[in-house]
């Protein structure tokens, strides 16, 4: 019976801590998912773009210059889309870490 009191007390004591910690979680979800809704729609204006390019060209050699640039811009698109997403990632673990270390002490 001893026990269980115990175990009922811990249980009511970690709840609002957990409540925190799994808001930051969300949170941080949530921050990590835009990222990559704003990153995706950023590559497929680049697309757009370098296809409105292609068709706009006025002979063989702009074609090819559009394909090229457009390639470049899309993969730099897609890299700042990346480092993006990597960014709010690391700042989601940094927020949980912290809210950890927060529920830690009180």
């Amino acid at each position: 019976m001893k026990q269980l009191l115990i175990c009922l007390a811990a249980a009511l004591l970690a709840a609002p801590a957990m409540a925190g910690i799994h808001s930051e979680v969300r949170e941080g979800a949530r921050e990590v998912h835009r990222a990559k809704v704003d990153g995706a729609r950023e590559v497929m204006a680049e697309r757009r773009e370098a296809a409105r390019d292609y068709y706009n060209a006025d002979n063989a050699w702009e074609r090819r210059q559009a394909i090229r640039e457009g390639a470049r811009e899309v993969r730099a698109a897609k890299r700042k889309a990346e480092r993006e997403v990597r960014s709010e990632r690391r700042e989601a673990r940094r927020e949980i870490r912290r809210e950890i270390r927060k529920s830690r002490w009180d």
